[in-house]
């Protein structure tokens, strides 16, 4: 498939309602179960019934710079869906190339300022995938959080993520890529990078997470390193098995 029938195939499920959520919780490392927020991650259905993973499809869709459609249409589903719970705390994925007010990003934001009790429970993660404009990145991030969203910084380490976080200067989370905590399995010179990067993260960002924890030694490694939250399959089978009383707002460490 071509960069087009990729786009072809994904603004067919925004028309037709095949634009997927799915939940993933950002756990405390202590293991106490308090939760910072669910990340909405978006799959697509095609026309054939498969699923297609965001690997697949944002690429192509930054590539067409189509890509603020698609991500305008997922963060109304979250607004939608957190409508609907008024307890549950949820974050979206936006490309850097979306962090840029124009005409139809405005209508959005504008959704967004007038339902604040919406807002206050919403975080927005800028990816490290494509590159991030500073000037109109800090635009876009202090419109957000003048509506009571947060923001974060995906991937942070990789890509334009370092980049894309000095650029927003102040971010609210920062999440570091899972390709490190992954690292550090292998010896102490990659976990001595993991452990450098939390304490980099720390000195730019509130709160930090350290993502692709999928087993308890990469959680050892986290706690390890002085991460506050954690993220992947090994505390997700612990939310799964909860149901979504994880994505309420509740316990000491919630995003407010």
């Amino acid at each position: 498939m071509n960069d087009m029938d990729w786009a072809g195939e994904v603004f067919g499920a925004m028309r037709e309602a095949r634009v997927l959520l799915r939940r993933e919780p950002i756990r405390h490392a202590s293991g106490s179960g308090d939760v910072l927020y669910c990340e909405c991650l978006a799959t697509v259905v095609d026309s054939r019934g498969r699923l297609l993973r965001p690997a697949q499809f944002i690429p192509p869709l930054e590539r067409l710079q189509l890509i603020r459609a698609f991500d305008r249409h997922v963060l109304r589903q979250a607004v939608t869906l957190l409508r609907a719970s008024p307890d549950v705390r949820l974050g979206i994925n936006l490309s850097g190339q979306s962090a840029a007010i124009d005409i139809a990003w405005e209508a959005v934001l504008q959704l967004i300022e007038r339902t604040p009790e919406v807002a206050r429970r919403l975080v927005v993660e800028i990816t490290e995938t494509a590159r991030l404009d500073p000037a109109q990145g800090r635009r876009f991030a202090q419109r957000l959080r003048q509506a009571g969203c947060r923001v974060a910084i995906d991937d942070f380490g990789v890509g334009y993520g370092v980049e894309t976080a000095i650029g927003i200067r102040t971010p609210d989370v920062i999440k570091i890529d899972a390709s490190f905590v992954v690292a550090a399995r292998y010896g102490e010179a990659h976990l001595a990078r993991l452990a450098r990067l939390v304490r980099l993260a720390s000195e730019l960002a509130e709160e930090v997470v350290v993502e692709g924890v999928e087993q308890p030694e990469d959680m050892a490694h986290a706690q390890q390193c002085g991460a506050k939250w954690v993220q992947g399959w090994f505390v997700t089978d612990a939310f799964a098995s909860a149901g979504a009383e994880g994505c309420q707002e509740h316990g000491n460490g919630g995003a407010a």
